[in-house]
């Protein structure tokens, strides 16, 4: 096979496979303000993020940069615990960015910060 068919199959593959790509994540808070704030952690098996407190209207966000990794989230607000799939490659891999609204009766999975549906709910301690 000659060298420049060899160099755009590699390109043709490893555009499919977004080799060297990542994907923007972010948590906003929109819970009421001046609530108290949210804590919340996100972790891969191989990435294990700081955990963060979120005050009203602040916005974690993080890059995944493998696809085949899925983020687990965990937050705690006031009397209320959740968990949820912050980034799950089947879902979230062909998108530029994954945004999470979290609010008091729920967490919304919007990928365009504007259209938003509903994935999770807060449960009591």
């Amino acid at each position: 096979m000659p060298t420049l068919s060899r160099f755009l199959l590699f390109v043709f593959i490893a555009s499919s496979f977004k080799i060297g790509s990542s994907i923007e994540v972010h948590v906003m808070n929109a819970l009421p303000r001046g609530s108290a704030p949210m804590e919340i952690r996100c972790n891969s098996r191989s990435t294990n993020l700081d955990a963060k407190q979120l005050k009203s209207g602040d916005d974690y966000r993080w890059m995944v940069q493998k696809e085949r990794a899925t983020y687990l989230c965990a937050a705690l607000w006031v009397n209320k615990i959740a968990s949820w799939h912050g980034f799950q490659p089947r879902r979230d891999a062909n998108q530029k960015r994954v945004f999470w609204l979290v609010k008091e009766n729920g967490f919304f999975l919007g990928f365009d910060n504007s259209s938003w549906v509903k994935k999770s709910t807060w449960e009591s301690e």
